[in-house]
């Protein structure tokens, strides 16, 4: 199943070689043909290239923007100490009920 939104542009397609005919005039035909969309070919290709380079910089520029944010965590505030008491965990909080406190 393809993906709605494919990240990677299509492959160009490279031209054939034109079949080899004795016919000079009509095999010059064909060569010039084939020359004509193999520059065309080239010049997609080409586009193709940069267009994945520059993803692949973008890919690995977010991974150095994310690991550098790791490396600097940001200060936390500390989580206040949770205390129930016995009451509440009878009347059925959400925590597992704790043995009342010994006296």
């Amino acid at each position: 199943m393809p993906k709605a939104s494919p990240s990677k542009a299509p492959l160009p397609k490279k031209p054939r070689e034109p079949k080899k005919v004795k016919d000079v005039a009509l095999n010059t035909m064909r060569v010039a043909n084939y020359q004509a969309k193999l520059a065309v070919y080239e010049e997609e290709m080409a586009a193709y290239k940069v267009g994945q380079r520059r993803r692949e910089a973008d890919k690995v520029a977010v991974k150095r923007r994310l690991s550098a944010s790791d490396a600097e965590p940001a200060a936390k505030r500390p989580t206040p100490a949770r205390r129930e008491t016995p009451e509440a965990c009878v009347a059925g909080s959400a925590e597992a009920p704790r043995a009342p406190p010994a006296e």
